[in-house]
Order: C-alpha cells, then structure tokens, then sequence
C-alpha cells in the first residue's frame, strides 16, 4: 500500500477533515494540523509535534500520547511513532496533540437547509439581462 492509500486510512481512522490530507513541499503526502503533521514511514506512522517554545507542553503531550515511541525528544518538540491505526480515544488524543481538525458531521436536515438557504442566495444575485452591473 502506497504513502497515500496508508494516510488515507489514518485520516478516517483519527476522524480527521479530509483536508488535512495534503502534499507538503517535497511532494511527499502528509496530515497537517496547526501543531504538527504525520507522515507515512513505510511500516507506521511518524508523528512530528511542535509545542511552540512550551517545554511543559510538550511533557504533557508525551505523557498523553504514551501509545507512541518516542524517537526524538526535544525541549518543546519532538517525534513519536505509531506502528498501526489508532483507537478511538487514541485518535482524539492525536487530533489534540497535532491541532487537526475534526471532521465535520451534518445532518440532512442541516444540509437541506443550508442547500435552500444557498440557492435562495444565488437567486438574489442574479441581475437581468440588458441591466447595468451597477445599481
């Protein structure tokens, strides 16, 4: 399974936005969130968290996420492996850690509305043929 296929399956696994799924500057696929990204290392994952100079922060992340190896340990950052798919509370943990976003859950009576309320809006925006683009 590719790079891509395997962070895929992390993004539905941790319940992440599908967004957070991108390509980094290399081209290499990777899971951003606003704290830190996960990369795909062949046989797991490779989790790279950045405290922002909070050396009690990234203490308490560690302690948090002890499911993980830790590879590097910096002073308020650091690496820590995952070599399979997260549970469920584990993957709140990760979201948290990271700042990934969460996938977003709408139900069809949100959506519905939100598709009437778009095309109610769209509706609005239309000016007559002939007519100036100003008024």
């Amino acid at each position: 399974m590719n790079d891509q296929k395997r962070l895929e399956a992390l993004v539905m696994a941790i319940d992440a936005a599908p967004r957070a799924l991108r390509r980094d500057q290399c081209g290499d696929y990777t899971i951003t969130g606003k704290l830190g990204h996960i990369f795909d290392d062949g046989q797991g994952f490779l989790l790279y968290v950045s405290t922002r100079e909070s050396p009690r922060r990234w203490t308490l992340v560690k302690r948090r996420l002890a499911f993980c190896h830790l590879n590097q340990d910096g002073d308020d950052e650091g690496c820590l492996r995952l070599d399979r798919l997260p549970r469920s509370e584990e993957a709140e943990l990760i979201r948290e850690a990271l700042g990934i976003r969460k996938k977003r859950r709408i139900s069809p009576e949100v959506l519905a509305a939100a598709q009437v309320s778009l095309e109610c809006a769209r509706s609005l925006d239309k000016t007559p043929r002939g007519a100036p683009a100003f008024a």
